[in-house]
């Protein structure tokens, strides 16, 4: 485990499969595909009408703007390698990271991709 700041941080994986869903796309359902295929005489007359219909579950659909948001906040916080001093305290070292890192980490924290380990 990692600590920073005496707390044990982690990715929520549940919450971040949620966070990226895009609405309803968690509940079940199935989608149905129909096709028609009609045969005619050379005189244009119906001969035959034969319809199939598929029943499949319904995929999982991402919303691509958070996901992409929520990637690049994680990308942030684990490519961050510069040592954070945290013998004056979390709170000191932490106001020295760069902007980026700060929004990136309470995104995730607002999210509840990033937890806290209790």
């Amino acid at each position: 485990m990692i600590e920073f700041g005496d707390k044990i941080y982690y990715i929520d994986m549940k919450a971040l499969e949620k966070a990226i869903s895009a609405k309803g796309s968690l509940k079940p359902g199935y989608e149905i595909e129909v096709n028609t295929v009609t045969t005619k005489d050379e005189k244009d007359n119906v001969i035959s009408v034969i319809t199939t219909e598929n029943k499949r579950e319904k995929g999982k659909e991402i919303d691509g703007t958070k996901y992409d948001i929520l990637r690049l906040c994680l990308e942030t916080i684990i490519d961050y390698n510069d040592d954070i001093d945290e013998s004056m305290g979390a709170e000191r070292g932490l106001s020295k990271t760069p902007f980026a890192y700060k929004l990136a980490f309470n995104t995730l924290m607002e999210e509840g991709v990033l937890k806290e380990q209790e």
